[in-house]
C-alpha cells in the first residue's frame, strides 16, 4: 500500500510542482489550496505525510501541522517557505516537521520525503 500525501499550497502551480513526482514514484497524493480543505481533508482521511506551505492565507503552514498532529501524532510533516528563514526551520523541527525551501527539485523533495518518512513519529 502506498504512503498517503497531503500537499497544501495557496498556489496551484506549487502544488502541481510538487505532486507530480510524488504520484509518478507511487505514492498516492491528495491536494488542497486552502487551510480549510486541508482541514477537512485532515479529518477526513489523515495522509501519511503532510506538506503544508509556509503561507496559507491567514494561516500558515505550522498551524496546520500542530493541527493535525493534535489528531494524528504519527503523522510526518513537511513545511515548505519561499526563502531560507532559520527561525521558520528551528519552528518547524520543535514541533518535528522537517522544512524545504521552494522550489525544490524533484530529486531533492523524493529524497526529503524518504528521509522524512524513515524518522516519522510512531
Amino acid at each position: 500500500m502506498a504512503y498517503s500525501i497531503l500537499i497544501v499550497d495557496q498556489r496551484p502551480t506549487a502544488v502541481a510542482r510538487l505532486a507530480k513526482p510524488l504520484a509518478g514514484a507511487g505514492y498516492a497524493v491528495t491536494t488542497a489550496t486552502t487551510f480549510e480543505a486541508a482541514r477537512e481533508r485532515l479529518a477526513a482521511q489523515p495522509p501519511d505525510l503532510l506538506i503544508a506551505a509556509e503561507r496559507l492565507g491567514l494561516f500558515n503552514g505550522l498551524q496546520l501541522v500542530l493541527r493535525g498532529r493534535f489528531d494524528h501524532p504519527e503523522m510526518a510533516a513537511i513545511v515548505t517557505a519561499d526563502a531560507n528563514d532559520p527561525v521558520l526551520q528551528a519552528e518547524a523541527r520543535s514541533f518535528g516537521a522537517a522544512c524545504a525551501v521552494a522550489p525544490i527539485s524533484a530529486s531533492e523533495l523524493l529524497s526529503l520525503v524518504s528521509r522524512t518518512f524513515a524518522i516519522r513519529p510512531m
